[in-house]
């Protein structure tokens, strides 16, 4: 039957996740999505219209890029073909003048063959030698314009007639002192890379240079700079593969840099008309009623949850594992506990980033569950709020802290506390996180107040609505916080009224084992409100039967009456007496189970040795032990442990009536090895460190009740009688 309950449970825990994990992802992506607007192009925008999340504004990029590619001039290259070309025309004119000089200014000579037979001499003839002439004015006229013909037919370049004259009548070392010197500087220029610009100023700086350095035919300086501006040509040419690389190069770096539009800047103003490049930018940024469902952002949304979901669930499997398999309406509360913040996150975050109330989940998650769960939630919530934020950088910081602060003092909340403190230090937390934040990033004085305020306030009113809806989650889900605790602390509880007046023995006893509890649970780091109100309720079973326990009897003990079996069974029987009495009572799940767990499996010494005795005098074998055993579960916890311990240390004392530390020393040191041989801490959580920190706790407590100081140095003990279970 347990086992089919536990898998209901379980059923209906899984259930419960599958419709929140939906829910959340729901939420996400609504709240993700930034508010529309019912737009067309051509329409006039009556809002301004911020942008929601950095985007680029590829429409400016585009343009930016055309004209970045529209500077890139045109990419030139040196061509030596051009170059050489330009030698080649130099040499050529050269050679063709000097021709024409040769056949104006020489004798042509005539070779005669010799008669054959005819005997040679032994010496051979003088060398001929080319006899000079003298042309007239016709034949140098003539030979002039020959010369533009041939110089026109074969270079293509037509020389002034005056020029050419010039180089014709000039003398033959004048004529071979500007060839030198004209195929020299021809050389130079066009070694260089030079546009039809640049060779023009080269020519003209060559010429300068002649006629400043020429000591002898210095008119030769103008000629040369007149033939070279024939002859030469710019040696550049334009190289169409490389400008468009270049071009294409221009774009795409501008491309791969964006223009962007961060986050809350204004894209449309009031009354801007809306182009076809500012409805593309609002369907991108999902501003515009009727825009298609953005599949990525629901797939990565949903990826996101599944993903804090299992971090979630390594966490819980690993420190609060009980968790995982808690009754249904501890799920229902944690959900609920995540979901109200969360929804509530979808309406604010739009207009407001730091408002999210996320430490609401802080306070309640950690009076019901615990600090370390309530971190750890409160973190994946932060997580999961970030894409409603627009991935504000301001707001993880912000509420990562305030969760902090807020988480530590609902922790440390007790009986005397003022809740204001969390109030107030939540506050205080944000506003100085907030106002940090942002002279860290440089914002305007204007937009620091508005998150301050914005921080301040979700702090304050989170908390405080956490702290007003406990007693309402306490109401429906059972379950237990801090202000509950105080609640059920007081002395007019219903169950503690009756516990006073029909079983007042049993009221003064949990009353010691409280003190005890608080103060050893405080020791060690366990919860002391639990602890010390658990102590209160832990016996509320012997109600049924008061006069059966020995702190409420006067004088007549009914076990004398009774065999050890049906003691045994009454005794064993009020923890879980008092689990179906705090069930009625409504009392939370961790108060039930220090009652139902304050006793584990002890063994019933003193009766089962009494069974034992009456079967050895009767001849009879003697009962099993298992029947004068406890069959209550071994404590889970550190607080049902500490409650044990003190429980038994308590009925101890007042029936060994021990009225020394040395006395009390001993016998809290033989109770607590009898519960460790028992193995009933063994699940506890207690180590051998915090039995040693216990033992002095007791002590404490006793130091007082006897009006003694602690001996830390215990001068040695005598020895003290093992005693039977306390019941």
């Amino acid at each position: 039957m347990k086992s089919e309950n536990a898998k209901a449970r379980q059923a209906i825990n899984v259930l419960f996740l599958i419709v929140a994990i939906a829910i959340i992802v729901g939420t996400v992506y609504i709240g993700g999505t930034p508010r529309q607007y019912d737009l067309e192009v051509g329409d006039v925008s009556a809002y301004d219209i911020a942008a929601p999340r950095d985007i680029a504004d590829e429409a400016e990029t585009e343009r930016r890029a055309l004209v970045e590619m529209s500077l890139v001039p045109n990419i030139m290259i040196r061509s030596e073909a051009r170059s050489e070309e330009s030698r080649d025309k130099v040499s050529q004119l050269i050679i063709l003048v000097k021709e024409k000089r040769d056949s104006l200014y020489r004798e042509p000579v005539v070779e005669v063959e010799p008669i054959p037979g005819e005997e040679i001499g032994d010496t051979e003839p003088d060398d001929p030698i080319d006899r000079p002439r003298k042309p007239d004015s016709h034949e140098i006229e003539l030979a002039v314009s020959s010369i533009i013909s041939a110089i026109d037919q074969s270079l293509g370049v037509v020389i002034p007639s005056g020029d050419a004259d010039q180089m014709i009548r000039m003398g033959d070392d004048r004529y071979e002192h500007l060839s030198a010197i004209l195929f020299a500087e021809a050389g130079a220029i066009v070694a260089k890379t030079l546009d039809a610009n640049g060779l023009r100023l080269a020519i003209a700086e060559t010429v300068t240079r002649l006629e400043e350095s020429m000591d002898y035919y210095l008119d030769d300086a103008a000629l040369t700079g007149r033939l070279l501006g024939l002859l030469l040509q710019a040696n550049v040419e334009f190289n169409q593969e490389a400008t468009e690389k270049a071009k294409t190069a221009a774009y795409e770096r501008v491309m791969s840099n964006p223009v962007m539009i961060n986050r809350g800047v204004r894209i449309i103003s009031q009354g801007d008309v809306i182009t076809p490049e500012l409805k593309t930018m609002l369907d991108e940024l999902n501003l515009t009623v009727g825009a298609r469902l953005d599949w990525i952002r629901v797939a990565s949304t949903t990826a996101l949850v599944l993903l804090v979901g299992v971090v979630s669930i390594f966490f819980f499997s690993r420190y609060s594992s009980d968790l995982l398999f808690s009754t249904p309406r501890n799920t229902l509360a944690m959900v609920l506990a995540i979901l109200i913040p969360l929804m509530m996150t979808a309406y604010l975050a739009r207009d407001y980033p730091l408002a999210p109330p996320v430490y609401f989940a802080a306070v309640v998650i950690t009076a019901y569950f615990g600090f370390r769960t309530s971190l750890f939630l409160s973190t994946m919530l932060i997580i999961l709020m970030m894409p409603m934020t627009s991935f504000n950088p301001t707001f993880p910081v912000v509420a990562l802290l305030g969760c902090t602060i807020a988480a530590l003092f609902t922790k440390g909340s007790g009986r005397h506390d003022n809740y204001a403190r969390i109030i107030l230090a939540t506050s205080f937390v944000n506003a100085a996180a907030t106002l940090l934040g942002g002279l860290l990033q440089k914002e305007s004085w204007g937009t620091i107040t508005s998150t301050v305020m914005q921080a301040t306030l979700s702090g304050a009113l989170s908390v405080i609505i956490g702290i007003g809806i406990m007693p309402l989650f306490e109401l429906i889900f059972n379950t237990v916080s801090p202000l509950r605790l105080i609640e059920l602390s007081q002395p007019g509880h219903p169950l503690m009224k009756r516990l006073f007046v029909e079983a007042p023995g049993t009221s003064q006893h949990s009353m010691m084992v409280a003190n005890l509890a608080d103060t050893a649970a405080e020791a060690v780091g366990a919860n002391a409100m639990i602890a010390r109100v658990g102590a209160y309720f832990h016996d509320v079973g012997k109600l049924e039967a008061p006069l059966m326990f020995t702190e409420n009897q006067t004088g007549d003990n009914p076990h004398d009456r009774l065999p050890p079996e049906e003691s045994a069974r009454i005794i064993t029987r009020h923890p879980e007496d008092s689990l179906i009495l705090g069930r009625k009572y409504r009392l939370p799940q961790p108060l039930l189970r220090i009652a139902n767990e304050h006793h584990g499996t002890t063994l019933l010494s003193y009766f089962w040795n009494k069974a034992v005795a009456e079967a050895e005098a009767k001849g009879e074998t003697p009962p099993p032990m298992e029947a004068f055993r406890y069959k209550t579960p071994l404590p889970s916890s550190r607080e049902s442990a500490i409650v044990m311990l003190a429980d038994s240390v308590e009925a101890a004392m007042r029936s060994e009536h021990v009225h020394t530390l040395q006395e009390a020393e001993a016998l809290i040191g033989q109770i607590i090895r009898d519960k460790v041989d028992q193995d009933q801490l063994k699940l506890s959580g207690l180590s051998f460190a915090d039995i040693g920190t216990i033992t002095q706790s007791f002590l404490q407590v006793y130091a007082g009740h006897f009006h003694e100081r602690v001996a830390y140095r215990k001068q040695g003990t005598r020895p003290v009688p093992r005693i039977t279970e306390a019941n």
